[in-house]
């Protein structure tokens, strides 16, 4: 059954999700420019422990992995909304 109420929801949600992407974006923009180096140059050398611990770092990490989760709910409420609007 569709309701309008559903698309509402996911609507919403889909734009909650939009800005927390943009947000952990900017926050990874601004760590690799502070530190010259990318993103996922950062990942791999924390991984193998090539970096001193920091809490900069650890927030630069956590920035990475919301990004993935929020893109990820993100793709999946933007799914779901396509096929409400069908």
């Amino acid at each position: 059954m569709h309701l309008d109420e559903y698309e509402i929801s996911l609507a919403r949600e889909l734009g909650l999700c939009n800005s927390f992407v943009k947000k952990c974006q900017r926050l990874l923009e601004r760590m690799e420019s502070r530190h010259g180096m990318t993103t996922a140059v950062f990942l791999d050398r924390w991984q193998q422990g090539k970096l001193s611990a920091s809490r900069e770092f650890a927030t630069w990490q956590e920035g990475a992995e919301g990004l993935q989760r929020w893109s990820e709910a993100r793709n999946e409420y933007a799914r779901l909304l396509g096929i409400m609007k069908i």
